[in-house]
C-alpha cells in the first residue's frame, strides 16, 4: 500500500481518534496492547492496508515504547514477522516461551532516538540493559553459563527477588511473560503478560500469586533499594476495583449488594463497603492492590510520601490518573459472547508507575476501545519529558553519565539472530533525497528475504542450566485447546 493510502487511512475512522502528543517530540508515548496473535492482527481493519509494517504501526499510534503481548510465536517463528527485529525506527526485545511453544510471549520496542533529538528525549529512550524474564533466573544474553542474577551488578538490572529458589524461577520464566529494560533516565521498564489462571486449577492459582509476588518484590527492591524509578506496563489479568469489572458489578447487582448510581465517584462512596471487598477478594487483587496507589478517593495522592521504606502503595494507575473514577473504561471483552459491543468487559491492561514527579508530568493517558485487531485494546499514557527532569531533577548525574552500549545481547536481531528482508526495489531505484529516504523507513515496501541459515530453527532455545519442563495446569476433563466461556471474566476461572 502506498504512503499516499496509508496517509489518507489516518485521516479516517478509526485512526484519526488517535490522540496527538500534547508537546510534540518532547512527548513519551507509552502504549500496551494484548494482540491476541501477532501473525493475526492485520487481517483487521485498518491494520489489513498496512502490508504487515509494524513500524509503520508503531508509528501510527504515534508510540515511543510500545509492548505487545501473546505475540504466539517460537524463536524459529520469528523470523516470519517481517522485519520484527529490524524495524527502521525501533529496537525490539523479544521474549517468547521456552517449554510452551507458540503461547504467550512478550515483545517490548523502544524507539531509536532521532539524531536530532534533545539530550532529555534521548535519556528517555535510550536502553542501556535489557533482560529475558521476570526473576534473573534465566541464562543471560551476554553469557549460557551465567544467569542474569550472576552477572556483576553493573551489568544486570538488579532487584531480583531473593525470596524464590532457582527451580521455581525458571519455571516463571519459562513461558515468555516479561521482558525488562533499563532506561539511561534511570527508569526500569517491565513489558509483562500476568498468569490469568484461565483453566481455575490450584496449581494455576499459586503460579499466578508466585509470579506476582515476584514482580512487586522486585519492583519495590529496585526504588527502595537501587533507587530507581520502575513503569510496569502489560495485561496484568486482574482488575484493580469493581469498577473496572462489569460481571462483578452485574453479580453484586443482582444479589441487591449495591446500588447503580450515575457515576464511578458516587459509586463508589454509595457502595464504599462492597467495593474495599472486591479489592481484597482474590489474592491476586489483594496483592496488586498492596502496591498500587489507592484509587477509590476524589484524587490520587501525587505528593503522597514514597521516600520511606515500609508496607505503603508506590505505583501510581496512570489511566485512573488522569480518567478519575469513570465507568465502562474496560480493555477486554469476551469474545465468545459479543461483549464488545454492549461493552461488558474488564479493565486489566495497564500501566504502572512508581515515580510521582512522572505521574505530574503526564499530559494524557486513556484506552482506545475503537482499536480492533484483538480481544483487547491498547492503553496509553503520555509523559512530558521536558517536565519530568525538571521535577526530578536528575538524580542523575547518574542518568546523564550512563554510556549507552553499542550492543545489546538481548535485542532480537543479535538474540534470535534474525536476518534482515532486502527492499529489492532499493537495488534499482535512484538515489532518494534525505527526506525521500526519511519518510520511506516508516514503511517497509515489497521485500524478499535474504538467505537464511537452513538449521536456523535450531537455535530454538536458548541454553540453560536446569532442563525445563513444561506441566500442563489445565483441568482433566477439560478437552485439550477448548476454552471455557467465563475464562475472561468468571470469578472462578481467573482473577479479571
Amino acid at each position: 500500500m502506498s504512503k499516499v493510502d496509508v496517509s489518507k487511512l489516518k485521516e479516517q475512522d478509526p485512526l484519526n481518534k488517535i490522540a496527538p502528543k500534547k508537546y510534540g517530540d518532547s512527548t513519551i508515548r507509552y502504549v500496551t496492547f494484548n494482540v491476541n496473535g501477532v501473525k493475526t492482527l492485520f487481517n483487521y481493519h485498518p491494520w489489513n492496508k498496512f502490508n504487515q509494517d509494524y513500524n509503520l504501526l508503531f508509528n501510527t499510534l504515534q508510540a515511543d515504547i510500545i509492548t505487545l503481548q501473546e505475540l504466539k510465536l517460537t524463536a524459529s517463528t520469528l523470523s516470519s514477522i517481517k522485519n520484527i527485529g529490524h524495524l527502521p525506527n525501533f529496537k525490539s526485545f523479544i521474549s517468547v516461551p521456552k517449554v510452551k511453544r507458540g503461547y504467550s510471549g512478550v515483545g517490548l520496542f523502544v524507539r531509536i532516538p532521532d539524531e536530532n533529538a534533545s539530550p532529555k528525549v534521548r535519556r528517555n529512550l535510550q536502553v542501556i540493559k535489557a533482560e529475558e524474564g521476570l526473576t534473573g533466573y534465566l541464562p543471560s544474553a551476554k553469557s549460557a553459563t551465567l544467569s542474569y542474577r550472576d552477572l556483576p551488578s553493573d551489568m544486570s538490572i538488579g532487584g531480583y527477588d531473593t525470596d524464590i529458589d532457582e527451580t521455581t524461577g525458571l519455571e516463571l520464566d519459562s513461558e515468555g511473560r516479561c521482558v525488562v529494560i533499563e532506561l539511561a533516565c534511570n527508569l526500569v521498564v517491565f513489558a509483562l503478560y500476568c498468569p490469568a489462571n484461565s483453566m481455575g486449577t490450584e496449581e494455576g492459582e499459586q503460579f499466578r500469586i508466585k509470579f506476582l509476588r515476584s514482580l512487586f518484590k522486585r519492583c519495590y527492591n529496585l526504588k527502595f533499594k537501587l533507587g530507581k524509578e520502575v513503569l510496569v506496563m502489560g495485561d496484568i489479568n486482574v482488575c484493580l476495583d469493581l469498577i473496572d469489572s462489569a460481571e462483578g458489578m452485574s453479580d453484586r447487582q443482582k444479589q441487591n449488594l449495591i446500588q447503580p448510581t450515575s457515576d464511578g465517584l458516587s459509586f463508589e462512596t454509595v457502595n464504599y463497603e462492597e467495593c474495599n471487598n472486591f479489592k481484597k477478594s482474590t489474592a491476586g487483587r489483594s496483592i496488586l492492590n498492596q502496591y498500587t496507589i489507592p484509587g477509590m478517593q476524589h484524587s490520587l495522592l501525587v505528593n503522597h510520601n514514597l521516600n520511606s521504606i515500609g508496607n505503603e502503595p508506590f505505583l501510581f494507575d496512570t489511566t485512573r490518573y488522569v480518567q478519575g473514577r469513570r465507568m465502562n473504561m474496560y480493555t477486554v471483552w469476551n469474545t465468545m459472547t459479543s461483549a464488545r459491543a454492549v461493552n461488558y468487559g474488564s479493565r486489566i491492561d495497564l500501566i504502572l508507575i512508581s515515580c510521582p514527579s512522572m505521574v505530574q508530568s503526564i499530559s494524557n493517558s486513556d484506552i482506545w476501545p475503537f482499536i480492533l485487531g484483538s480481544d483487547h485494546c491498547p492503553v496509553f499514557t503520555d509523559f512530558d519529558v521536558e517536565e519530568v527532569e525538571e521535577l526530578i531533577g536528575e538524580t542523575s548525574t547518574k542518568s546523564t553519565s550512563t554510556p549507552v552500549p553499542a550492543k545489546l545481547d538481548f535485542e532480537a536481531k543479535y538474540y534470535y539472530k534474525l536476518s534482515q528482508a532486502v527492499d529489492i526495489s532499493a537495488l534499482f531505484s535512484r538515489k532518494r533525497s534525505p527526506t525521500e529516504n526519511s519518510e520511506s523507513s516508516s514503511s517497509s515496501q515489497s521485500c524478499i528475504k535474504t538467505d537464511i541459515d537452513a538449521k536456523r530453527s535450531k537455535v530454538e532455545t536458548v541454553p540453560s542450566k536446569p532442563k525445563l519442563k513444561y506441566v500442563s495446569r489445565k483441568l482433566p476433563n477439560k478437552a485439550d485447546g477448548q476454552r471455557g466461556i467465563n475464562s475472561f471474566f468468571g470469578s472462578n476461572a481467573s482473577e479479571n
